[in-house]
C-alpha cells in the first residue's frame, strides 16, 4: 500500500521542517541546561554526588543530565536550581561571558 507521503509531498516538507526546527531547539536547550548546571555546580563546589544529594535526586542521574542525555522534569529542575541557588530559569538561558 503506498502512503499518503507519496501522493501528498507538498504536505509533508512544512511538518519535518517543523520537527527538525523543534528537535534542534530541543538539543540547543538541553546543551544550555547542561553546560549550566555543571557550571554553577563547580562553582559552588559541589560533586555531581553532593548535588544529587543535596537535590534528592540519583547521582546517575545528574550525570546523564551534564551529558545531555538525561531529561529532567520541571520538579528535578526545581530541587536543582533551589540547591545551586538560582531560578529555573536561569538553568535554561545562555551563559554570557
Amino acid at each position: 500500500m503506498t502512503s499518503i507521503v507519496e501522493y501528498i509531498p507538498w504536505i509533508v516538507n512544512p511538518f519535518v521542517t517543523i520537527l527538525r526546527r523543534m528537535e534542534l531547539a530541543f538539543d540547543s536547550a538541553r546543551a544550555t541546561l547542561a553546560a549550566n548546571i555543571r557550571r554553577l555546580r563547580q562553582e559552588v563546589g559541589l560533586s555531581q554526588e553532593g548535588l544529587a544529594l543535596a537535590a534528592e535526586v540519583d547521582r546517575s542521574y545528574v550525570s546523564q543530565i551534564e551529558r545531555e542525555i538525561g531529561n529532567p522534569s520541571l520538579l528535578i529542575l526545581c530541587r536543582l536550581a533551589g540547591v545551586l541557588g538560582v531560578e529555573v530559569v536561569t538553568l535554561l538561558q545562555a551563559h554570557r561571558l
